[in-house]
Order: structure tokens, then C-alpha cells, then sequence
């Protein structure tokens, strides 16, 4: 599948150049721009041109010998048609470029709606389609007012991939159930990083840091409530406090985080931090927040109905809380009403995968954050109000695409046993059939001469007879 190769060289040939244009854009840092637009995007690309040719290809599948003999069953993958992709400002090129990119080698055709707060972005997006050479019409692409992508979903494309809030997804799945369009919501989250006494305290400290304030704390998959075992909590909180302290505020080179130019997301950032203060939260840190001088929050002791824990929070805000045992650790993780990502962090590699596999969030990582969801073989998705749905590699290919299955009948005869006209004897023959089939003890065994008669009409003579017994078996 090498059709997309161009795009591919054409997005690294001018890499620096859409580094700054983000950088500009979005105010996050040129390391932050590289690593989480630039290069996912480039390996995603890269892995649909070596595998998509394997994952679409037609596979034959399994039948009954006994009731579909003589029939070859298969299946094809086939595009929805036109695909509407509803992109965020956050990561402009990575959520625009990934989906458009996969839902193009599926087949399909694309109206990419980018963030109106990223237009130089939608704007290089469409360059870089023309530079590789892509046929003009099969993507379209805008960044007009919020208004345009409602309009565009009642157009009617085929199928809708949204990434977003979990607020706006749900405005949007619930015109597109109205209007029947299947549907992936990559919605927000609120990730649990859970630390336990075993882990290497140096690791998990600089991991965490980096989890909580990636891009400004403005990552769906970004760590927001940190739990930590009693026996270490003063210790982490004073090692995350220590790097917190020295995060480095700008759009340099060198800068670590950048400024949050998003005034309603400011907004609601101050509204959820002073209300958890309000009702006996303890702030650890200068709480900063402007849209050039942000200092990042970091508090204990928030009860559990503050706006801080039941809402999404975008921004680089962190609560931490101690617990005594795992069990008690994960029923509070599953108690959120999101499910997106997680990490876990231990010394014990046991351990770890088995709190992994009982937390209910889409995908999880153990001593390490954030970037599983780069794999571009790995599957990404949430649960609950983080949405439905997955993509990344293989899984990203067959969401854009649809099977259908094909039977055929190798040698047609005239009529089937179960066609038109039924009859008493047809319908004896095989209830004896299926007793015998699906029963069990002596009732099995009583049906055995109907079963041989069953045989002998629905399958050819020319079947041995061994072969006849392991079909009803």
C-alpha cells in the first residue's frame, strides 16, 4: 500500500517547518510538536504502507461440513464511503493526519474538519495532500467556526471519527445515532497513574511529571489523579513537587511545557481549582494561571464531589491521594466515569499486569505514560464517557473499513432440503438431527437411526462414512 509514501516524505521534508507552525499555533514546545505530532503521525504512516495490504486482503472462512458442504464462505473489507473526521486543536497534525491518512488506504474518501484554532495547520495539511500528489476531491479540507462540522455531519457523510470532549462527543454521537452514522468517539480523560511502595521512586517521580504536564497538561490521556501508596506518599509528593518546581514555562527549544492559550480552558481550570480549595483541598504549589504565565497545581486532600475530580480538566492540573491496599486502589480507579488510559507504576512486573488487566481504561501502561498510545501497532481507545472505539494499527484500518461475507455454492443443485415445500418428515428428520447433535447422554444415542437418515438426505453420497460421523459429532 504504498500510495501515501509522498505524504509521508513530504511531511518530514518540511518537519521543521510544521514544528514551528504548531509551536505558534498551539503554544506548546518544539519537543512537544515533534515527538507527539510529528513523528506518531510519521510511524503510523509508515506502518499502513507495510501492513494494510495483509490486514484488508480477502480471507477465507470456516463452514459446517454437515449444513453448508459444497459452499466456499469469505470475507472482503470495503470502505464506508465518505468519511467525516472532526479533528482538535490540541495535537492539529497527529488527530487530523492520522485518521485521514488510514481511512484513505481503507478506501474511503475524506472531509477533515481541523480546529478552527489551528488554521496555518489546516492549511499546511491540505499542501502537504497536494505535494503528494493525492487526487483532487478525494479530501476536503476546513477550519471555519464550530457551526461547519454540524453542517457537515447533516450532510450525510458515511461514517464519523470525532476526537474531542467527552461533552461535545456527546452531542455529536447522539445526532449521529439520529441519523444512523456509525461512529468513533476518542473522547476525553482523567488517567490514574497508580504508584506502589515497590517502585523505583526516581523513575516513577520524573515518569509522573512528565505524564501530568505533557503539552500544558492539555493530553487526553494525561495523567490527572495520582495514587500513591501510604508507606511513600510524603516522599513522592516531595520528589514531584522538586520537578514540578523546575519545569521550564515557554516555546523554546528548552522550554518543558508551554502556555495554555485557550481562554475557556483557563477559565475552567481557575473555576475547578478554586472550587476543590473551597471545599478543603490543600494546594501544594504557586498556582499560576494566565495565558502566558502558568504554573501548574498540584493538591491533596480533594473530596470526591469537587468539579475537579467529576469533570474533565484540561490542563496542567494533578490531584494525589494515598491508599492502603490494591484492591481498595482499583475499585476507586474504576470509579471514574472515565476509562481512556492508565499507568501503573512497581517494582513487581507481576503485579503490575494484573492491576493493568483488572483497571477498566482502554489501554495502560506499567512504569511508563503516555507513550503506548505512539505504538502504531498498538490499538487506542476508550471506555466509558472516554468513548467507543479503537484505532492504531490493525484496529485503526478495520474501523475505516467494513466486512462483507461472501458464500458460494461450488456444485448448485436444484433445491435444498429447507427450501419451499416444508414437510412433516424434513422437519422430523431434523429434530433428531439436532437432539442428537446437541443432547447429551442416553436421549443422544436414541435419536442415532433418524440422524443417519438426516445424513444420507443432506449430505452427498459421495461423502465416507467416517466423514459422515465427525459431521454430526
Amino acid at each position: 500500500m504504498k500510495e501515501l509514501r509522498p505524504l509521508r516524505h513530504a511531511i518530514a521534508e518540511r518537519m521543521d517547518e510544521i514544528v514551528q507552525i504548531i509551536t505558534d499555533e498551539v503554544g506548546k514546545p518544539p519537543m512537544d510538536a515533534l515527538v507527539g505530532d510529528v513523528m506518531v503521525t510519521l510511524e503510523q504512516l509508515r506502518y499502513n504502507e507495510r501492513q494494510a495490504t495483509n490486514i484488508l486482503r480477502r480471507r477465507k472462512r470456516g463452514r459446517s461440513q454437515l449444513f453448508y458442504s459444497g459452499t466456499t464462505f469469505f470475507e472482503v473489507r470495503e470502505p464506508h464511503g465518505v468519511v467525516l473526521i472532526l479533528a482538535p486543536w490540541n495535537y492539529p497534525l497527529q488527530l487530523a493526519v492520522l485518521p485521514m491518512a488510514t481511512a484513505l488506504v481503507a478506501g474511503n474518501a475524506v472531509l477533515l474538519k481541523c480546529s478552527e484554532r489551528t488554521p496555518r495547520t489546516a492549511q499546511l495539511i491540505e499542501e502537504l495532500c497536494i505535494r503528494a500528489g493525492l487526487p483532487e476531491g478525494l479530501i476536503q479540507i476546513s477550519h471555519e467556526v464550530p457551526e461547519e462540522a454540524a453542517a457537515l455531519l447533516e450532510s450525510g457523510p458515511d461514517f464519523l471519527f470525532f476526537t474531542g470532549s467527552s461533552h461535545n462527543g456527546r452531542t455529536v454521537a447522539a445526532r449521529a445515532a439520529a441519523l444512523t452514522i456509525p461512529s468513533v468517539m476518542e473522547l476525553g480523560g482523567k488517567d490514574v497513574a497508580i504508584v506502589f511502595d515497590s517502585c523505583d521512586l526516581e523513575r516513577t517521580a520524573n515518569g509522573v511529571t512528565y505524564g501530568s504536564f505533557s503539552n500544558a497538561g492539555q493530553v487526553c490521556v494525561g495523567a490527572k489523579m495520582i495514587y500513591v501508596q501510604e508507606g511513600i506518599f510524603g516522599a513522592f509528593l516531595g520528589a514531584l513537587l522538586e520537578r514540578v518546581s523546575a519545569l521550564r514555562v515557554g516555546t523554546t527549544i528548552e522550554s518543558d511545557l508551554g502556555p495554555v492559550r485557550n481562554d475557556t480552558v483557563l477559565q475552567r481550570l481557575r473555576d475547578q481549582v478554586e472550587d476543590a480549595i473551597a471545599r478543603g483541598a490543600t494546594l501544594h504549589t504557586e498556582w499560576r494561571c494566565e495565558a502566558d504565565s502558568i504554573v501548574p497545581a498540584v493538591l491533596t486532600d480533594v473530596p470526591e464531589d469537587a468539579a475537579l475530580l467529576v469533570q474533565e480538566s484540561f490542563g496542567p492540573v494533578v490531584c494525589l491521594f494515598p491508599f492502603a491496599r490494591e484492591s481498595d486502589v482499583i475499585g476507586t480507579a474504576n470509579a471514574s466515569r472515565f476509562a481512556l488510559s492508565a499507568s501503573v507504576w512497581t517494582g513487581d512486573k507481576i503485579q503490575g499486569e494484573r492491576v493493568a488487566l483488572r483497571l477498566q481504561s482502554g489501554s495502560c501502561s506499567v512504569n511508563d505514560v503516555i507513550r503506548n498510545i505512539g505504538n502504531p501497532e498498538a490499538a487506542f481507545g476508550g471506555n466509558k464517557q472516554s468513548g467507543y472505539g479503537r484505532y492504531h494499527g490493525a484496529e485503526g484500518l478495520k474501523t475505516f473499513s467494513r466486512i462483507k461475507t461472501v458464500m458460494t455454492v461450488d456444485h448448485p443443485r436444484r433445491s435444498e432440503v429447507h427450501w419451499f415445500p416444508f414437510r412433516a418428515r424434513t422437519f422430523s428428520l431434523l429434530s433428531k438431527l439436532l437432539r442428537f447433535r446437541h443432547g447429551r447422554g442416553v436421549q443422544r444415542w436414541k435419536e442415532l437411526w433418524g440422524v443417519w437418515m438426516v445424513l444420507l438426505v443432506l449430505i452427498p453420497f459421495s461423502l465416507p462414512i467416517p466423514l459422515l460421523t465427525r459431521c454430526a459429532i
